[in-house]
């Protein structure tokens, strides 16, 4: 089953679809945003779909929940407001009793920018550990003077690649 496939079935109002894969349960778009809102704040993942030209959510959760009973079928159906659910091959659909997939590219909308603040966010903290590093990391007491002022010319180029990204 394609991705494309696993979209479609996340469109569908009156379905709420988990596949299996590995290890793991995981659910897209549609009805990530319906798990996320009304089980479990998992972390949501954005990625980009060359072939299908948008971007995809996704959220997924170890099989051994279910297995272990920290998060049944029978508690996830009544959470997403479900009348019953039922096994095929590699996923399990919840026939559900009103439409809870209502402002999806609201929610697509807020995901994407929350992921792009919290990326701009690593990277500023990866730069200024680097920074950090690369103080820690200089020998003062073995060096000349003019080795010191060199230092704090690279640190100030650092500095300013890291301000301009």
């Amino acid at each position: 089953m394609t991705i494309a496939d696993k979209v479609e079935f996340s469109q569908n109002e009156k379905l709420f679809t988990l596949f299996k894969e590995g290890l793991f349960y995981k659910c897209y778009n549609e009805d990530a945003m319906v798990f996320t809102q009304r089980v479990k704040s998992y972390k949501m993942i954005a990625k980009y779909i060359k072939s299908i030209g948008n971007y995809v959510l996704s959220i997924g959760f170890p099989i051994s929940e279910v297995e272990n009973n920290k998060l049944s079928f029978e508690k996830l159906k009544n959470e997403i407001g479900a009348t019953s659910f039922n096994f095929e091959s590699n996923l399990v659909q919840f026939n559900l009793v009103e439409s809870v997939k209502n402002n999806y590219q609201d929610f697509l909308m807020n995901q994407l920018a929350s992921n792009k603040q919290n990326s701009e966010t690593d990277n500023s903290t990866s730069m200024n550990q680097l920074l950090v590093k690369m103080i820690n990391e200089f020998d003062l007491v073995n060096s000349s003077p003019m080795q010191s002022i060199l230092f704090v010319q690279e640190l100030k180029k650092v500095s300013n690649i890291i301000c301009k990204s």
